[in-house]
């Protein structure tokens, strides 16, 4: 992540009205920097020294009302352009994510296990890493049949590793101990 994301990000959250839905802003968010990222010509146009600002700004105002970002968010988005920071906007949303969780006291984890799992298996899962973290826990769950059972939960650079492999290997470690083998 670049130095200048979290300054943006903190900035943002800073100057938020009271209440303001963060979570519809990231999903819009999310929406741009898709566009961005899939327009070659776009991002050509917006990084173009010959052509106005004022060009620009009307075009990224027409993009913020396609993708549903309200006064608030169409303006910062007009501030990343004027800093030239527009096509970095993906990083200062991810950036603005984190913080906005953090602020929240949200975990988002990273959940692999072999096979789908129930709403009960989900929320067991979401409740134990949250006792061993102390925050409230959201996850995204992928699959990876590779993984005989149990989870393997990442959290940035935290990973909690409940697979049954893992747990193969800490018996395999107890019984070194124990018989000095």
């Amino acid at each position: 992540m670049s130095s200048f994301t979290r300054p943006y990000a903190r900035a943002f959250l800073e100057a938020a009205p009271a209440g303001y839905d963060f979570g519809a802003f990231l999903e819009a968010g999310e929406t741009m920097t898709k566009a961005f990222a899939a327009n070659p010509s776009l991002r050509a146009f917006l990084l173009a020294p010959n052509v106005p600002r004022e060009a620009k700004s009307r075009t990224i105002t027409a993009l913020a009302a396609k993708a549903g970002l309200d006064e608030y968010g169409a303006r910062f988005l007009q501030v990343l352009l004027r800093n030239h920071r527009l096509l970095e906007a993906g990083e200062v949303f991810r950036a603005l994510r984190d913080l906005n969780d953090e602020l929240r006291n949200i975990l988002r984890v990273r959940v692999t296990v072999p096979a789908p799992l129930t709403d009960a298996q989900r929320k067991t899962v979401e409740s134990a890493i949250a006792a061993r973290t102390g925050m409230t826990v959201q996850t995204q769950i992928d699959l990876d049949p590779k993984l005989l059972g149990g989870f393997i939960a990442r959290a940035g650079s935290r990973v909690f590793d409940g697979s049954v492999a893992a747990a193969v290997r800490r018996f395999q470690t107890q019984v070194k101990e124990r018989t000095g083998a």
